[in-house]
């Protein structure tokens, strides 16, 4: 029998402190999220964002019966050009928003280009 790694109560809790401070800013900012809770979205200045874990092209993938593998439908999201995707954890979406409030430029992965 190998060795199962196992997080630490401590880091746990820190854990869901932080998933606690996230849902709290999303509440006050108006950002909505997926039933999932792993795609964030938000409009500033006029400007629609989403900030996921994943890509909308991954998603569409993904969007398969289980028994047959036939598509379900051609596009599970809006493919909206005017929406700017950030694919970043969700842990990320404070640092995001604030960095977009700011003005500042960011890459595909939400870090501020210099």
């Amino acid at each position: 029998m190998g060795y199962k790694y196992k997080v630490s109560k401590t880091k746990a809790r820190e854990f869901a402190q932080q998933m606690e401070e996230i849902e709290d800013f999303c509440r006050v900012n108006g950002i909505s999220h997926s039933l999932s809770f792993d795609s964030y979205y938000f409009t500033v200045g006029g400007t629609k964002y989403r900030v996921s874990n994943h890509t909308l092209q991954a998603s569409d993938r993904g969007m398969r019966d289980s028994l047959t593998g036939e598509k379900l439908r051609d596009s599970y999201h809006n493919h909206d050009d005017n929406l700017v995707c950030f694919t970043a954890g969700k842990t990320r979406i404070i640092e995001i928003y604030n960095a977009i409030k700011a003005g500042k430029s960011l890459d595909k992965r939400g870090n501020v280009i210099a």
